[in-house]
């Protein structure tokens, strides 16, 4: 795929979702990600980004625990629902948003943690999750954590997204400084999935992995 190939369907997606995001009063549950709580409930609070943040519950978990928080998503939609939840919350001046791609943004200064919660990004995107890991790298400080959530295995029949990651390839695919990082956390999670009056009982995999900055 071509430069020209490529902002072309990067401009598709941003259309795709701000569609998606427009067409509803909310898209996402407002769950946090287990993952978030699981490594980072005890740590001391910091900078953070998330990468594909959505409507912002994760940010939102963070920011009520005093985190500074950034937020970047390719929907308008979504940015601004993030931000009127850290009004609502009286989290506004720790909070903000980028509307862009999670493959070309500008935000300034360093963070403490980088989350990839369920960024799935497809052949628009030369070399994957890993790439835009590798690349986003550079703006963790000393002794900061990525942190990644990915479906690993979704079964025939059931939605999700056109490329999954699984947990060896994605370590595999990794590049530059990151690749050498410690792993403090590589595990596929599967949970079933009931039957519904289609679809028999089955088995998904998450894909959840945590890297540590020297």
């Amino acid at each position: 795929m071509s430069g020209k190939e490529n902002g072309q369907a990067l401009a598709r997606t941003a259309l795709d979702w701000e569609a998606r995001y427009a067409s509803r009063e909310r898209l996402w549950s407002g769950a946090v990600t287990p993952l978030l709580p699981e490594i980072a409930g005890g740590a001391k609070p910091g900078r953070a980004l998330d990468i594909g943040c959505g409507e912002g519950a994760d940010l939102l978990w963070l920011a009520e625990r005093g985190w500074e928080v950034v937020g970047v998503d390719v929907s308008a939609t979504a940015i601004e629902r993030y931000l009127e939840g850290a009004r609502l919350i009286g989290a506004q001046d720790r909070a903000s948003g980028i509307v862009g791609s999670a493959q070309s943004f500008t935000a300034p200064g360093a963070f403490d943690l980088i989350s990839f919660f369920y960024l799935h990004p497809g052949e628009e995107t030369p070399g994957g999750l890993a790439a835009l890991i590798t690349a986003q790298a550079r703006r963790l400080r000393p002794g900061g954590r990525i942190l990644v959530a990915a479906h690993a295995v979704i079964p025939p029949g059931r939605p999700g997204p056109a490329r999954t990651y699984r947990l060896d390839g994605l370590l595999s695919a990794l590049d530059g400084e990151v690749a050498q990082w410690r792993v403090e956390l590589a595990e596929e999670r599967w949970k079933d999935l009931p039957a519904t009056g289609e679809l028999p009982a089955a088995r998904s995999a998450d894909a959840v992995l945590v890297l540590r900055a020297p």
